[in-house]
């Protein structure tokens, strides 16, 4: 019942929570404003990094690579259809006098640091190791090719062992060592 003029007004709403609410809405906003901008920073850096590694891709893939150390057991292979290189790395155990004579591999293979992201490693060794002596300097020179190869920002890694038959566990060994390579994040 009530009065007869109260009809179909709104009920009133208070000052305080009128306030209340232009506060929750205001902050509402400008935390909304605050995300909006961090997605934007967020986008601007990605864009930016975007452009800095194919500026860096770039870069890398009209390098010449003839002003660098040659050796007999690495070779830089372009692939003009993607616009990558790779390095590829040939370790010949069995036929090792083709290599002999060059300069140390760690020391020529760390000059390319820089700019190699995509590495392809062959092993060939022996069926079988004259004496563990020969095995150990072995296993300590493949460990220090992969600590060469830690200097390097990998983004593939592509490792290869010649293995002759299935009874030939005695080449894998060697190629364990791969185990201790750290890849760029």
């Amino acid at each position: 019942m009530g009065s007869k003029n109260a009809r179909g007004q709104p009920p009133v709403k208070r000052a305080a929570q009128v306030y209340a609410e232009q506060k929750a809405a205001k902050k509402l906003s400008t935390k909304q404003q605050k995300e909006a901008q961090k997605q934007q920073a967020q986008q601007a850096k990605a864009q930016q990094l975007a452009q800095e590694k194919a500026l860096a891709l770039q870069r890398i893939f009209n390098f010449d690579y003839t002003t660098l150390p040659k050796h007999a057991a690495l070779k830089v292979v372009k692939d003009a259809g993607t616009g990558t290189v790779k390095l590829h790395i040939n370790i010949d155990i069995i036929h090792h006098q083709k290599t002999a004579n060059e300069g140390n591999l760690n020391v020529v293979l760390s000059k390319y640091a820089d700019l190699i992201t995509k590495i392809q490693s062959r092993l060939v060794t022996p069926t079988y190791h004259e004496s563990s002596e020969v095995y150990n300097l072995r296993v300590r020179n493949m460990m220090r090719t992969i600590n060469c190869l830690n200097k390097f920002k990998i983004d593939e890694f592509q490792f290869v062992v010649s293995i002759n038959n299935a009874f030939n566990f005695h080449k894998m060994k060697l190629a364990a060592s791969a185990f201790g390579l750290n890849f760029k994040e």
